[in-house]
């Protein structure tokens, strides 16, 4: 009877101990469904960002390839890529990247870059550029998302189905993966996007420095396409503007207690004597400016080759024309002399470019005058040096008469001299010279812009900024106008 008793006991216990790892199993099955369901989400979740991630780097990678494209040749823009992009001409560019983040899963980062027609501003012959991207990566575990039905179909994670399926695209698989797509639309920007912009150091050294702006395309902030100094509208406003920024990729900007009508603008650094700027203060301010190459012009007029006493260069109604495009030693004239670019008798546009691969010098009572109707660019490699009345432009518009530093050589610093006893009427772009501008008389009057790797205001100088020199002159770099995700 006792033995019979121990038995039933020890049944009794095995049967508990069973029942007891029964439900410890089916709590450990239920709690590792729960957990690696959610942690099953959280990754696919992690995957979902990371493709938005892999698909934004793809603008990036094609800005950075369009930035190239504007530096002097050979630039390796495109290299690697299946073709330069163009009108109808489409660009394609596939990178894979190890994540380490996601267990070494691979990022497949497709861009494509096209030029279409529609994107190109009739106004100033621009192409603006059409980059889409679609960043994918495979996702591991079975093909189950969230336990919220909403939330499934605001991620539309792609398990078994290519949602892209218009042939842009060819990463895409009919494995699980995720995958996302961008589309941004790109704007070129011209070399005279600021007031001022400095490399270096930015120096306004006197009080009475004042810059502002005006937009000679405009008639509500400009009289009769003129800087309308203290002009009112009928409303009564102000025609003159208050978009003179002043910017330096340095830390060191010195206001000098100047009358900024705009922002004031380093990178990480300080800005002093901005008690009279009206415009924001910025310590996020970075544009690398791309480096001017020399012309490489396969045709040109081949007389005079050096400018030393009375001459006349004559433009041409064809832009590009190598009958006016010039190559100079040298502009160097003192006294009455004076350098004529000359264009039609009535006025009529005609345009000139000359390439100076020394020195430019106007010193005395020398003069480089722009006849009616003509638009000049000038390339010049060595120094600047105009004093007294050296620059004459008859058409008054900033954008008429533009020069262009050639990056210098190793070891050399080259500089720009503006001054004179009259108004300026020229845009310089000259980011490996230093730049210096001192307005004439005792009232000076700058219209323009002016780039460079320092720059310094001197004297009584007001530099007003003509707003339509931003779409004006060479290309400088890109800038994202329009980006959206595109969820179908």
């Amino acid at each position: 009877m006792q033995l019979a008793h121990h038995s039933r006991a020890g049944g009794s216990v095995l049967v508990w101990t069973m029942l007891v790892m029964v439900i410890l199993s089916l709590l450990a099955v239920e709690v590792l469904r729960a957990v690696s369901g959610r942690f099953q989400v959280g990754v696919q979740a992690a995957t979902w960002q990371e493709a938005l991630l892999g698909a934004e780097s793809g603008v990036d990678l094609a800005v950075v390839e369009l930035r190239k494209s504007l530096y002097p040749a050979p630039n390796g823009a495109w290299q690697d890529w299946t073709t330069v992009p163009g009108n109808g001409v489409l660009s394609h560019g596939l990178t894979t990247v190890p994540n380490a983040g996601l267990a070494g899963s691979p990022m497949n980062i497709e861009v494509n870059v096209d030029a279409p027609a529609q994107l190109k501003d009739p106004a100033t012959g621009w192409q603006y550029y059409r980059i889409r991207t679609l960043g994918s990566l495979p996702l591991s575990g079975p093909p189950r998302v969230s336990y919220n039905k909403e939330d499934n179909r605001l991620r539309k994670l792609t398990l078994l189905n290519q949602r892209f399926i218009d042939g842009l695209f060819t990463s895409e698989t009919n494995d699980a993966h995720a995958a996302r797509r961008i589309e941004a639309i790109i704007r070129p920007l011209g070399s005279f996007d600021q007031a001022i912009m400095s490399v270096g150091v930015l120096d306004l050294n006197n009080q009475n420095i004042v810059i502002d702006s005006y937009d000679s395309r405009d008639p509500l902030k400009s009289t009769n396409a003129l800087y309308p100094y203290n002009d009112r509208n009928a409303d009564g406003t102000l025609k003159r503007q208050e978009n003179g920024n002043i910017a330096t990729n340095g830390s060191i900007l010195d206001a000098g207690g100047a009358h900024v009508y705009g922002d004031v603008s380093t990178n990480s650094g300080t800005a002093t004597g901005v008690a009279n700027v009206t415009g924001e203060q910025r310590t996020d301010f970075y544009q690398d400016p791309i480096p001017i190459g020399a012309p490489t012009w396969t045709s040109i007029n081949p007389a005079p080759s050096t400018v030393t006493n009375n001459t006349t260069l004559t433009a041409s109604a064809t832009k590009g024309a190598a009958s006016s495009r010039y190559v100079l030693r040298a502009i160097d004239l003192s006294g009455p002399q004076t350098l004529t670019l000359a264009g039609n008798a009535n006025g009529s546009q005609t345009y000139i470019e000359i390439y100076v691969t020394g020195d430019i010098s106007l010193t005395g009572n020398a003069q480089l005058t722009v006849a009616p109707g003509v638009s000049a660019t000038i390339y010049f490699k060595g120094d600047v040096d105009i004093a007294g009345n050296g620059l004459v432009n008859t058409n008054n518009q900033p954008g008429d008469l533009l020069f262009y530093g050639i990056q210098p050589d190793t070891g050399q610093n080259p500089y720009v001299k503006l001054g004179g006893n009259g108004a300026i009427t020229a845009a310089v772009y000259a980011p490996g010279h230093d730049v210096t501008v001192n307005g004439g008389g005792s009232d000076g009057h700058v219209f323009g812009s002016a780039v460079g790797k320092t720059v310094t205001m001197t004297g009584v100088t007001n530099l007003h900024y003509d707003e339509a020199l931003s779409s004006g002159g060479l290309i400088n770099n890109y800038k994202i106008v329009s980006w959206f995700e595109d969820t179908r």
